[in-house]
């Protein structure tokens, strides 16, 4: 599965297919330089149970380790995956 990133200045999205109809994708702002924070994701029924919505955040987490800065969830999911998991602890704002 291939995970695509497009970012413009302080907004960004992670997807999986076509950018302009993606099949999966996670939306999200930079809020700083050290904080990013995800705003939605969201996932077709055709990819459901696949942890599409967890590949999405394993790269953005990827991401955050690389490039030094903490990831903020406005997005439920997000909130949830946080809440459930001790794998993004250190990356977790």
């Amino acid at each position: 599965m291939k995970i695509e990133l497009k970012e413009k200045q302080q907004t960004g999205k992670l997807f999986v297919g076509e950018e302009n109809n993606p099949k999966a994708e996670m939306q999200f702002t930079r809020e700083s330089e050290h904080i990013l924070n995800v705003k939605h994701t969201e996932v077709l029924e055709e990819l459901k149970g696949q942890s599409v919505g967890r590949k999405l955040l394993d790269y953005l987490a990827k991401k955050a380790r690389n490039e030094n800065f903490k990831i903020k969830a406005d997005c439920s999911y997000v909130q949830h995956v946080f809440n459930k998991y001790d794998d993004y602890k250190d990356v977790q704002l």
